[in-house]
């Protein structure tokens, strides 16, 4: 008999798999903030730090809370309209 099953992924692989697809699938829903933070090593820990939650909490956000907005913008130098500006608008002069 014959191992029919050599040519399939472990079960192993099959779970890396799966977790590098749902990570693409995550980082294009993300917002270009969002895709920011998670391009640089320790950013997401670091934010979560400033705002006193755990990084997976962080790691979770396709975009940033609207009452975590005004603290992530002053931790990464921005204004809370680059933040969100689907919620901070400016106002027209």
């Amino acid at each position: 008999m014959t191992n029919q099953t050599s040519h399939f992924l472990s079960h192993d692989e099959t779970q890396m798999a799966r977790r590098r697809e749902r990570t693409k699938t995550r980082d294009v829903d993300r917002d270009a903030v969002m895709r920011l933070v998670f391009s640089k090593p320790g950013y997401a820990s670091e934010v979560a730090r400033h705002l006193g939650i755990k990084p997976q909490a962080v790691g979770q956000w396709n975009r940033v809370p609207p009452h975590h907005v005004l603290a992530v913008a002053e931790l990464l130098d921005m204004s809370p309209e680059q933040i969100r500006p689907d919620i901070f608008k400016r106002g027209k002069r």
